[in-house]
């Protein structure tokens, strides 16, 4: 392994250096995964009323922007509480 041995974490076990980076990844992954569920509900919602209203595709259109949206809003939310810790 390069770097020599594994460092320890704060509660005295081995991490290598590639589980030190999966670790520090963690929470910015967390936070992408509001923008999959925005587009994923907004999608599922716009095709549920394009075919309950006959207005296909614009309910679809319509569902995926206003999730993407709100899933960069929840995403921005969480980085910035990120980096206010």
């Amino acid at each position: 392994m390069e770097g020599g041995p594994p460092k320890e974490d704060g509660e005295g076990s081995e991490l290598s250096p590639e589980a030190r980076a999966q670790r520090a990844a963690a929470p910015y992954l967390d936070a992408v995964w509001p923008v999959v569920g925005g587009v994923l509900l907004g999608g599922a919602a716009g095709w549920f009323l394009d075919g309950k209203l006959h207005s296909s595709p614009w309910g679809l259109i319509l569902g995926l922007l206003i999730g993407l949206a709100v899933g960069f809003y929840a995403m921005y939310r969480a980085l910035t509480r990120m980096g206010k810790r």
